[in-house]
């Protein structure tokens, strides 16, 4: 009696533990069918049933699940490497570095991240100035009867009142800049080329508000030609104000310290080290064309021999050495080596739609995911 009930429990335990497994099982088939059938079922059905429609949802959600492994990633590593790091194994200064690194660069990173938004808002409110005006012009030239959608009420208000809602917005953003360009000035670190920004700038604020200056003597009763020739340049000179501004920002954002931590840790550290890897690739690589070009047999001899030719094609050398080295060189390149890559390329198309099977299927995670028995 107690061997029985103790085996239903080991049955009942061992069907708990399988039911999220043949869950995933079902969510992977159904997402593998899913776009397998998306693909070579005629347009005209998709969109007929209306899964066109439904599926840059369904895409979306794919991405999103997708970007979870980033997450999951780093989750990993810490959980590998801060236990390393804890409880100091064999090799806990690497993990330790790692760990600092990952930390600061990602911590450099959203500081950058928000400074640059910091920025782009800063920007996006003087380009504002100039769609505003070319707004007006166009929304005035709409039928009386025409709905807008970022209308309160769906009409449009009268041109008087949004030419005033211009104005005061344009004077506030020209106070602004104008404050931002005297604290540069003052500034005893600031370099010839931010100042001859600051002075550009200035030029162009100084240029906006005398077109502004015009909306004082100008009726805005209706719009006709004189108003919008005003509301016109308005707008270019506010696109003109937005780029030196622009500018002016990029260069005052490179003299952050999140900024300059940044382009430290990333050009000054991670490319150098990313050469200095693919230089100790080269010298294995070489290593490794040593050992396998010591003739042998007669493949490696062949092979050792187009080696030659295509690397005597390559230099002027060769050419001395044989006028039609260079063409030898080209027909090695492109019709046996091509053909040989284009099998590599057609076995390696077999074998990546024999795993896409097998993980569709989900036999591959039932072949490395099963419990030992």
């Amino acid at each position: 009696m107690g061997s029985s009930t103790k085996d239903q429990r080991e049955l009942n335990s061992g069907s708990g533990r399988d039911v999220p497994a043949l869950a995933l099982r079902v969510i992977t088939f159904l997402g593998g069918i899913y776009f397998f059938l998306y693909f070579i079922i005629p347009e005209s059905v998709i969109e007929s049933t209306g899964i066109k429609s439904a599926n840059e949802a369904i895409s979306n959600g794919f991405i999103a699940v997708g970007s979870m492994a980033i997450g999951l990633g780093i989750i990993n590593i810490f959980a590998a490497h801060g236990a390393k790091v804890a409880f100091l194994k064999r090799g806990w200064q690497y993990s330790a570095a790692l760990l600092l690194g990952l930390v600061v660069m990602v911590g450099s990173t959203i500081a950058q991240w928000l400074a640059t938004n910091d920025s782009a808002r800063h920007i996006r409110e003087v380009q504002i100035i100039g769609d505003f005006a070319t707004r007006i012009v166009e929304d005035s030239k709409l039928a009386p009867d025409k709905q807008l959608s970022y209308s309160p009420n769906g009409e449009l208000p009268l041109l008087a009142t949004r030419v005033a809602a211009l104005e005061s917005y344009t004077k506030r953003v020209i106070d602004k800049i104008n404050k931002e360009g005297a604290a540069l000035t003052r500034r005893g670190d600031t370099d010839a080329a931010t100042l001859q920004l600051v002075a550009e700038s200035e030029q162009e604020v100084v240029s906006l508000n005398e077109a502004l200056v015009a909306i004082g003597t100008t009726n805005w009763e209706q719009l006709d030609a004189s108003t919008e020739a005003v509301l016109g340049q308005i707008a270019q000179k506010a696109a003109k104000v937005a780029s030196s501004y622009a500018i002016l920002k990029r260069k005052e954002g490179q003299r952050l310290f999140s900024s300059r931590l940044y382009d430290f840790l990333y050009d000054g550290l991670f490319n150098h080290l990313g050469a200095s890897m693919f230089a100790l690739l080269g010298v294995y690589i070489a290593a490794a064309a040593y050992r396998a070009f010591r003739i042998q047999t007669f493949e490696s001899a062949l092979m050792m021999l187009a080696a030659l030719v295509v690397m005597l094609g390559q230099i002027s050398f060769g050419k001395m050495i044989y006028e039609d080295m260079p063409s030898i060189r080209q027909w090695l390149l492109e019709v046996p080596n091509s053909a040989a890559f284009r099998a590599i390329r057609l076995g390696a198309g077999v074998a990546g739609l024999m795993l896409a099977i097998r993980m569709w299927l989900s036999i591959e995670s039932a072949k490395n995911g099963g419990e030992k028995e």
